[in-house]
């Protein structure tokens, strides 16, 4: 059975290869981590896989969930538990609001440009919930073939690399609070790993707002897969709410009950942001020449035209809540 990872590939190549992208991301994560900045180690795993088409990490997306999961817990530590709550029950309405305005505008999307049903439902559910978690927890569910899930993995992969280097710039050049700023990546960026990542460049207070707003939009799975599993007459999904979030809240409820020193807050938040720049890098590993050319224009064309079109939709949902 062929490793999807790509590590057994690069155990036959040659010596000098292997050890090149062990240094070039040793060099990647480095420059993250110094200057705190997740992007860079992004860009650095994506540098190295689609150059030297070698992932040098064996189980690196196992190890780069643990890393993002374990930071989400620790900035719980830095929130607190009344800042949570607060936080969920301010954007409860507006999550909703984004969430269902996105499958319906997906599926108005996909029936214009006469997208495949399977395909649809995949990038839909993506760019509406979790990215690439829900699409693999409903490729079982719709029946995706393995180049449609590959296909809706890499548009949400692909989008997650444009907002980590576009959203904060576009956040100054706005002049959006932290809070708002956090919410707004919180809805309109896919995956979990590249919110709280975009977010933490844009400071500490927005990564605290998007990782709370974030997760709770994660929780709109649960209903949709079992939706789906009706509309497709299938009952493959496994519905389940992540160990981590409910971390997470353990986390903030620890973190309002316990009042930690500023050097100690600091500590946790440079840990937190550490664990991300080497989350980051791993994910940048996954990305491959295979993955890309399995990208189908009407993949592209909704993948895309949805996202731009939602982009806009979440900060005016966050801006007139």
């Amino acid at each position: 059975m062929p490793d999807p990872s790509g590590y057994a590939n690069a155990a036959h190549r040659q010596p000098k290869t292997h050890l090149a992208a062990w240094l070039c991301l040793l060099a990647a994560l480095g420059g993250g981590i110094a200057l705190q900045n997740p992007a860079v180690a992004l860009l650095g795993g994506l540098l190295i896989r689609l150059g030297l088409d070698v992932n040098p990490v064996r189980r690196g997306m196992r190890l780069g969930a643990i890393s993002l999961q374990t930071a989400v817990v620790l900035l719980g530590l830095t929130l607190g538990f009344d800042r949570m709550v607060s936080v969920s029950a301010d954007y409860g309405v507006t999550v909703a609001a984004y969430v269902l305005t996105t499958l319906l505008l997906g599926w108005a999307f996909a029936r214009l440009i006469r997208s495949d049903r399977v395909e649809t439902s995949l990038l839909t559910s993506g760019t509406a919930i979790c990215g690439a978690t829900a699409i693999a927890t409903l490729a079982p569910v719709v029946g995706a073939r393995p180049h449609q899930l590959a296909a809706a993995t890499g548009i949400v992969f692909l989008l997650n690399a444009v907002a980590l280097f576009t959203f904060p710039a576009i956040g100054g050049w706005l002049e959006l609070s932290q809070e708002t700023f956090g919410a707004w990546v919180a809805l309109a960026i896919h995956d979990t790993s590249s919110v709280v990542a975009t977010a933490a460049i844009y400071g500490d207070e927005a990564a605290a707002v998007a990782t709370t707003v974030k997760l709770g939009r994660a929780l709109w799975l649960i209903p949709l897969a079992f939706a789906a599993s009706l509309l497709f007459a299938r009952c493959e999904a496994k519905l389940r709410v992540p160990p981590f979030i409910l971390l997470f809240v353990a986390a903030a409820a620890v973190g309002g009950a316990v009042e930690f020193g500023e050097q100690i807050t600091q500590g946790i938040g440079f840990v937190s942001k550490t664990l991300l720049v080497i989350a980051l890098g791993l994910i940048g590993l996954e990305l491959d020449r295979a993955s890309l050319g399995k990208l189908s224009l009407s993949s592209l064309v909704l993948g895309v035209g949805l996202w731009l079109a939602v982009v806009p939709l979440a900060l005016m949902l966050v801006l007139f809540r």
